[in-house]
């Protein structure tokens, strides 16, 4: 649970900043600067230390000098972190590649359904940036994050595990997971899947002895694929591409694919690098708890949102 000093930070946080959206336990949230974390000692981001779950300081491995050696063969096995730095996978105004701001939007290849859509979308950030009371924003009240917004909205740690049959990804964010099947089987088709899922159902293949590339549908159309609101619907299909560089890195690669809201394929990520950390690292938790989430959204109901950089 958070500590009783947490409201007046959120509060006063929330006054200097626009919101960012949601409270999670284990932390406080820090609207408009999603990109903080701060121990339970209170020891943080404005020490510069990164601290991992049991507020011990950590970095990367290849902050420590150690030369990388070869990427291993169909392995991407590890805790890996967005380099150089820990924060830069918080992605509160839109995904690094494809923000939501006046030039980027423009950019998009919306459908006149996935515009209109948008449109409805009233968000803590990005071009539909909207007052607290106004938000629609589905993660404001705890419904699970879904795919693929948990890697395009505050993508933390991530812990990934394989068997022989599959690849298992442990989120840092609302701590939770995905499997992702490498067994041959094929991506159901739609007419054939008895519900969607938050998460979806994701097929993996290596498609070279360092390159996993996975498919993913069968999505939940109520869930938002960036923190700025951009739409999908039920044909939504998203590609993640895994290219392991070397012993320490892997880079990301993801393309979303939705023929009713997007004329064309478009890339919110290219080759976002995620760098491994010590084996004793453990990762934060990060919860979306519906009590927290009400009482922060009661305190800051009035709150006029502005715009802010999330670097911050």
């Amino acid at each position: 649970m958070l500590k009783p000093f947490v409201v007046p930070t959120i509060l006063l946080a929330a006054l200097a900043f626009s919101p960012v959206t949601r409270a999670q336990t284990g932390r406080p949230p820090q609207p408009g600067a999603a990109n903080s974390q701060q121990g339970a000692s209170g020891a943080g981001e404005n020490q510069n230390i990164h601290l991992d779950g049991w507020d011990r300081p950590a970095q990367a491995l290849q902050a420590t000098g150690k030369k990388p050696g070869p990427a291993p063969v169909h392995d991407l096995s590890g805790t890996w972190e967005p380099v150089p730095r820990y924060r830069d996978g918080v992605f509160a105004s839109g995904p690094r590649d494809m923000p939501s701001d006046a030039k980027h939007e423009a950019m998009m290849p919306y459908t006149p359904l996935g515009k209109k859509t948008m449109a409805s979308h009233k968000a803590g950030f990005g071009v539909n940036i909207a007052p607290i009371s106004q938000i629609n924003d589905p993660f404001d009240h705890c419904d699970p994050i879904g795919f693929p917004r948990i890697e395009l909205f505050n993508l933390r740690g991530l812990q990934i595990l394989q068997t022989k049959d599959e690849v298992l990804l442990l989120y840092q964010n609302t701590r939770t997971w995905r499997n992702i099947w490498t067994d041959g089987r094929p991506l159901p088709k739609l007419e054939d899947l008895t519900e969607q899922r938050w998460f979806g159902y994701s097929v993996g293949k290596w498609v070279d002895d360092t390159t996993l590339v996975v498919e993913t549908n069968g999505l939940n159309d109520t869930t938002w694929i960036d923190n700025t609101g951009r739409p999908h619907s039920d044909e939504l299909v998203v590609e993640e591409t895994f290219h392991r560089v070397d012993e320490l890195n892997f880079d990301l690669t993801i393309k979303i694919t939705d023929p009713k809201m997007y004329t064309e394929p478009w890339y919110p990520l290219k080759n976002f690098r995620l760098g491994m950390n010590a084996p004793t690292f453990d990762i934060r938790e990060m919860i979306c708890a519906v009590s927290e989430q009400e009482n922060f959204n009661s305190l800051l109901q009035n709150v006029v949102p502005t715009a802010t950089d999330d670097k911050k």
